[in-house]
This record gives C-alpha cells, structure tokens and sequence, in this order.
C-alpha cells in the first residue's frame, strides 16, 4: 500500500501533463449615493497522469452595500476521475458549501459515481456523470439533515469561432429519500480571447433549492463579466 501511495503521489509531481489552471476574477465598486462593492472568483484546477486525473473547483462570491454584508458564498469541490478509456470514467466527488445568508450553515456530499463522454469533436465536447452522495445540510436553526442523494450532471463546450467560445456546466442534485428535496446548479459562459492565454468572460450562474429554509428564496442568479486567465 506504501509503495502505491508513493507512486501516486510521484506521479502527481512527475506526471506527463502539467498543471492547468482556469481563473475567472470580477470585481465592481460604485460611490455617491450608494456605496457598493462586489467581488466573484472561480478557480479550476486540473492535472492527469493516466489513467488517473485530480481536479479541484473553487466559487466564491462576496458583496456589500454601504457597511452592510449582502452576499458571502463559497462552494469547494474535490474530483478524482480514473479513466477506463477515453469515453468512459469513474468518479469520485467531495463537495463543501458555505453560504451565509441561506439558512444553511453548511452543505457537505460526497461520493462515487461514473462519467460518459457522448461527443468529442474538433469544436464540440459534450459529457455527462452520475453520482450516489451521502449528503448532510446543516441549518442554522441547529437543524441538520443527513441522506442519500443522487447527482446527475453535464458539461458541454463549444467553440463557436478561433477566439471565441461557449461553456454549459450544470448538474441536478435530489434528496433520494424525500426527491422533493433537489437542488440544481447552472453556469452559461461565453468566452472571448484576447490574447493567447487572457480572456474576457461573461457568465450566468443559477443556484435553486426547491425545498430552502424558511423565509429563504428559492433561486439565487448572478451575472459575472470577468478577467479570465488560463495557464
């Protein structure tokens, strides 16, 4: 076991692919009347050393107006994929989410699940995955629920023209002991290269709760235009 331990973890340094990482940074600030300022990351990172692949995804998004507090969100998601071929993988997720003004303390899941690549072309890529979660939400009302769930979810890319291109990453989450209880997440981005590895990004992110705590909205959106490195 030592021996495989050490060898992975060589490999993740030695690999043959290199790190890749995708940054996507916005901030906005206004003064005069109202005083407000906003503030959206999302980070992903990824190597492979096959058939084995690690991948980690960050979003945070922060917001004030004036001396008040009116958004604090961050979501972290840990990915391990073992490829069986270039079509075919299996998964396993850890996923963790704070979001302060929810209702939720905290969200937490995690899990193994299998992915398919449906298209593979010089301008398109389409996949999908399925997951089977132990889930736990912890409210603030001391609350906290603990159940299996399953995730189903896409990513589709498309490049529409050399310098500019088309992201679709959603997934649907359900509470498999009560399916009324379901989250779904959606982010539709365009993006536009303006030199080599700089990009500008417009995005449209959906974050649903069919069941949310008391007194919480059951959808929030948010509209980023950003600063997009990839390296």
């Amino acid at each position: 076991m030592k021996k495989v331990v050490s060898a992975m973890i060589l490999a993740v340094g030695l690999g043959a692919t290199p790190w890749h990482t995708h940054t996507e940074l916005s901030y906005i600030q206004t003064s005069g009347n109202t005083d407000t300022s906003s503030f959206g990351m999302d980070f992903h990172a990824q190597k492979s050393w096959l058939p084995h692949e690690i991948a980690i995804d960050f979003e945070s998004n922060y917001a004030r107006s004036g001396n008040k507090e009116t958004k604090n969100v961050w979501l972290l998601e840990t990915h391990y994929y073992y490829h069986f071929s270039k079509n075919l993988e299996i998964e396993y997720l850890i996923g963790y989410k704070k979001d302060k003004f929810s209702g939720f303390n905290y969200q937490l899941y995690n899990g193994p699940g299998v992915g398919w690549q449906a298209i593979r072309t010089s301008d398109q890529n389409l996949s999908f995955n399925l997951l089977l979660l132990y889930s736990v939400d912890s409210y603030t009302t001391a609350q906290k629920d603990i159940y299996p769930s399953g995730r189903a979810g896409l990513e589709y890319k498309y490049q529409i023209t050399p310098a500019l291109s088309f992201v679709e990453e959603a997934n649907w989450r359900s509470d498999l002991s009560r399916p009324s209880n379901w989250f779904l997440y959606s982010k539709s981005s365009l993006y536009n290269t303006i030199d080599g590895k700089i990009k500008l990004g417009l995005s449209y992110k959906i974050d649903y709760k069919n069941h949310p705590p008391e007194h919480k909205k059951k959808m929030d959106r948010t509209l980023m235009i950003s600063l997009v490195l990839d390296w």
